[in-house]
């Protein structure tokens, strides 16, 4: 175990420092990006109604998590592997899971403070009170830890980085726009709706707004269905990474 936690400290240094020159500008992205979806979103509508609001203001950190998790993760990995720092990394005498933790947990810090700045600066702006639960940071970090796995799971399983690079760009469109995160399901056709049924992208949305507001949603399922998706990132995360050469 202590060989593990130290390994897992090491690397978790490593990849801070070899991603110094990306992270505070990621940072910065995601921040501009939670301040444009509560803010600027809200002028689609003439008249925003306590519950839209509710809705664009939990919904801006499902979409930090995910365009980090499922969209730039994947990119830098795919840089990676381009480069061929996996071909050193997978050689060292060193769990590669360890490797994907300590990853991980960097790219978790770097959606924190967007998550934190959209909710304060939302709640601000439209002029209403979160409430929070104590199930908030809990369901939070589930959502940032499955989509971190979700987007290892496409970084690694693509072909090639290119195909994972064209992945990406269709789920920011799917994401954004065909996505029940900024309004309700209710909305969407039902073939649609019986789609997202299966997706967790609706789930990770329920659990950000019924953690965080008034807005009844059924929280129990949200938890079960998105902690079985980031056990499957996991399993398929694992596996990938184990067969990689």
């Amino acid at each position: 175990m202590s060989r593990a936690l130290r390994s897992y400290l090491l690397l978790l240094k490593w990849q801070a420092l070899s991603q110094k020159p990306i992270l505070p500008l990621s940072m910065a992205v995601q921040i501009m990006i939670a301040i444009g979806f509560v803010i600027g979103l809200s002028f689609f509508y003439p008249e925003l109604s306590s519950t839209i609001a509710k809705y664009l203001i939990t919904g801006a950190p499902t979409i930090i998590i995910l365009m980090i998790g499922l969209v730039l993760l994947p990119q830098i990995v795919g840089m990676a592997r381009k480069e061929g720092t996996f071909d050193y990394m997978w050689s060292l005498p060193i769990p590669r899971m360890i490797y994907i933790a300590a990853d991980a947990t960097i790219w978790v810090l770097v959606a924190l403070p967007g998550v934190i700045i959209s909710l304060a600066i939302g709640a601000a702006y439209h002029g209403f009170s979160l409430d929070i639960s104590l199930l908030s940071i809990p369901g939070l970090l589930l959502i940032t830890i499955s989509g971190v796995l979700l987007g290892y799971t496409i970084a690694h399983g693509a072909p090639k980085p290119e195909i994972a690079h064209l992945i990406t760009q269709v789920l920011v469109f799917v994401i954004m726009i065909f996505s029940p995160v900024m309004y309700p399901v209710e909305q969407l056709p039902n073939w649609l709706v019986q789609i997202h049924n299966v997706l967790p992208i609706k789930y990770m949305a329920d659990l950000s707004r019924g953690t965080l507001t008034d807005l009844d949603v059924n929280l129990g399922l949200a938890f079960i269905v998105v902690g079985a998706w980031c056990a499957v990132g996991f399993v398929a995360t694992y596996f990938l990474i184990k067969r990689r050469r």
